[in-house]
């Protein structure tokens, strides 16, 4: 299938309609049209279209040649804030760069690339979970043993098994086999799909801007993006000095900053959390966080951010042994279907 990004964008909204009719046609059984509508973020317009496919949600991002990476030649300037925020990290951790000289060894470089159209899921999710009775022994000891918690994940032998409490009482529960990136990324094709390459992950997180996040070249050196606000990012500091017996306040914080928790403009889910790493085609590899590492060891606000920033890589962060299972809970991924 021909579609680029510039002759998608010079549809009139009826076209447009009519085009993604009649590829609904063309797609595996299950698929239905839910429309086309302007999505709208920092600046970027696009006109996206979303189909579902059994309560799943895809997009239709279009093809041709784009420009990726984090372009070094940039006039990059950092604010106060963030270059305290560096100063503080170098300065514990001995690192002998500038801002700008660690952003560039952190990030991919400036390349084109060729893209044909694809319907990409528009959230990414955990894969390999199964659903378990509640009734099911280890669900019931785990209940017994976790009483007052409202999320539990227990790994034994090799198994994870999750119980949720819902708020009415009710019990979730789940059970995942540590699986390779190659099990998973099996899994999928033989459902028909495949996980986005890598480049293509790239593409959908920043949406064809060039800064350096898809949001713009700032964040807020005030927290961690798990945080949302300084005054959650406060009481966790004060919670982890507490040895974790500090009590959440019964108000609940308020957020004032959220461009990466936003759907970008194409009206994705991504690079959101830090502690969620996605799977990409190239066995291995993910992309858009480092597993909270980063966070986990309090290296610094900013250089917390950092894993989200579109054209993130550091090889300690992005590359893995293909031979060892995934990490449950911190290693997301989103389905790909090609379209020819």
């Amino acid at each position: 299938m021909e579609l680029s990004a510039e002759r998608w964008e010079r549809m009139t909204a009826t076209d447009r309609t009519q085009f993604a009719e009649r590829l609904v046609r063309q797609l595996p059984s299950g698929f239905s049209f839910g429309g086309v509508r302007l999505h709208e973020y920092c600046g970027q317009k696009r006109n996206v279209a979303s189909f579902e496919k059994e309560g799943s949600h895809f997009v239709l991002i279009p093809g041709g040649q784009v420009s990726l990476g984090y372009d070094e030649r940039r006039q990059f300037a950092p604010d106060a804030n963030e270059l305290d925020s560096w100063r503080e990290t170098a300065e514990e951790y001995g690192i002998d760069l500038s801002l700008q000289e660690y952003i560039i060894q952190a990030t991919l470089r400036v390349r084109s690339i060729e893209f044909a159209p694809m319907l990409i899921e528009s959230a990414p999710g955990e894969l390999g979970w199964q659903s378990i009775d509640c009734d099911d022994g280890e669900v019931k000891s785990i209940v017994r043993e976790y009483p007052r918690q409202k999320h539990i994940d227990v790994s034994r032998n090799g198994t994870t098994t999750r119980v949720l409490m819902q708020p009415d009482g009710t019990i979730v529960a789940s059970r995942s086999i540590s699986r390779t990136h190659a099990d998973l990324a099996a899994m999928i094709a033989a459902a028909g799909f495949r996980l986005p390459t890598s480049d293509e992950w790239e593409y959908a997180c920043g949406g064809g801007s060039g800064t350096l996040f898809r949001w713009g070249d700032h964040v807020p050196c005030d927290r961690y993006p798990t945080d949302i606000s300084p005054a959650e990012a406060e009481w966790n500091r004060q919670w982890a000095l507490s040895g974790g017996t500090l009590q959440r306040p019964a108000a609940e914080f308020v957020s004032d900053w959220n461009y990466h928790r936003a759907p970008n403009a194409f009206g994705l889910l991504i690079a959101a959390d830090p502690y969620k790493s996605e799977l990409v085609r190239e066995i291995g590899v993910t992309r858009g966080g480092d597993g909270g590492s980063t966070i986990c060891g309090g290296a610094g606000f900013f250089i917390g951010w950092m894993t989200l920033a579109t054209a993130y890589f550091e090889e300690h962060s992005c590359r893995h042994d293909p031979d060892e299972p995934i990490d449950q809970g911190y290693t997301v991924g989103r389905r790909v279907l090609e379209l020819y």
